[in-house]
């Protein structure tokens, strides 16, 4: 496992969007964090960058989740937050 920091949103979005280019069809990225660690804004580069940089991104906390067209693949961006 590797541990990569960024230290501003533009950071984090930019390491999003490098690891959305080079994702395939069935990967799945697990971002756990405290509330305000950047999930959500590493969540909305990803999305933006495989979906299209015009769309909007929520975050799915009250949906638990969201779906999104891209070229790829279909993109699922899940929040658990609230399960258990």
């Amino acid at each position: 496992m590797a541990e990569i920091i960024t230290s501003s949103e533009d950071e984090t979005s930019a390491l999003a969007a490098k690891l959305a280019r080079d994702a395939k069809a069935g990967d799945v990225f697990l971002l756990e964090g405290t509330l305000g660690a950047g999930k959500s804004v590493f969540a909305r580069g990803f999305v933006r960058a495989l979906a299209g940089d015009e769309i909007e991104v929520p975050s799915p906390t009250f949906t638990l989740v969201q779906t999104y067209d891209a070229a790829k693949a279909p993109v699922y961006h899940f929040d658990l937050y609230r399960l258990e």
